[in-house]
Order: C-alpha cells, then sequence, then structure tokens
C-alpha cells in the first residue's frame, strides 16, 4: 500500500522513502537468469527520491521526517519531480543474500531538491543515485543504494539481457 503525500497521487512515503511511484512501465519478462540465478520481477516500480531513514539517526532530530516531507511538499508544489528516462545503464546489485537488477534513471529537478532541502533544513540531504529496481533475487526484496558510495561497493555494471535492454532503450 502507498502512503500518499502532498495532497496528491504522484509522491509517496513509506519504510523511511519519500519517493515517486512508476505507474507505466513496459511488460518486462517475469524472470531472468544472472549468474546462475532466477530473479523474479517486482510487482511495483519506483524511484526513491530520499532516503529518511538514513538522516534520522545522522541528525537525531525531533520530527525530521515530518520536517522533509513537509519542505519536499512545498517544494514540489511549484517545482515538479518526474520520472524523464532510463539512461541504459544496468546494474547487479547485492547484500548479504539479496540480489536485485536495477535500470538506472533521470529524475527531473532532483538536484535542486537536494539542495532546496539542505539549505531549508540545515541539514545535508544528499542526492540520491536514481535507480528503479527491476528484479529481486527473494521476491520484491531489494537491495538499499542510498548513496554514490552505495551505488559502487553494493552493485556493478552488467550487461542486461537482451530482452530487457530493448524494452528500455
Amino acid at each position: 500500500m502507498r502512503n500518499f503525500i502532498c495532497n496528491g497521487e504522484k509522491y509517496a512515503c513509506d519504510k523511511g522513502y519519500v519517493y515517486l511511484p512508476i505507474k507505466r512501465m513496459p511488460e518486462l519478462p517475469r524472470v531472468i537468469n544472472i549468474d546462475g540465478n532466477n530473479l523474479t520481477l517486482k510487482s511495483s516500480f519506483h524511484v526513491s527520491l530520499i532516503c529518511i531513514k538514513d538522516l534520522i539517526p545522522k541528525y537525531q532530530r525531533e520530527n525530521l521526517e515530518e520536517e522533509i516531507i513537509k519542505s519536499f511538499c512545498e517544494f514540489v508544489s511549484e517545482n515538479d519531480i518526474s520520472f524523464v528516462k532510463f539512461t541504459g545503464e544496468f546494474r547487479l546489485a547485492r547484500f548479504q543474500e539479496r540480489k536485485a537488477i536495477v535500470a538506472r534513471c533521470e529524475v527531473s529537478n532532483l538536484e535542486n531538491l537536494s539542495r532546496h532541502l539542505s539549505e531549508k533544513l540545515s541539514i545535508e540531504i544528499p542526492m540520491q543515485p536514481t535507480h528503479v529496481t527491476l528484479y529481486t533475487l527473494q521476491p520484491d526484496l531489494g537491495v538499499g543504494l542510498n548513496s554514490f558510495e552505495e551505488l559502487e561497493s553494493k552493485s556493478e555494471t552488467i550487461n542486461a539481457p537482451v530482452e530487457i535492454r530493448n524494452i528500455l532503450n
């Protein structure tokens, strides 16, 4: 279930993330095999915009989640944040027992959002490495890639199977 925010159905917040649900995805194969593992297509798709759950312990500020969401909604009331396109870069993400295939993507105004929130709230809110998790080893359990450092340490660029590459490019 999505917890929509900002008095609409475009943005949501759940499990410590503000995210942009992707409502229309092309039809993709249900299962793909990577390195001898069958990964299953996720049941829903989104792009994470802000990882609140990493900011709360770092800043230990009361009501930080509410402040972030309020400031986010103020920003998007005047600045649209939307999915633009897939970049053609695919990555295999690994963490503990989890594996996932993610497709990097572009999102409009994310750098401006990060700068705006950081200034308004007087904390550093890093820009997310935008991606959509497509396939997972365990049903719908992705791998958190909440910073560019995590993107590099937990994932590697792969040549996605041709049936996915052709659909998303």
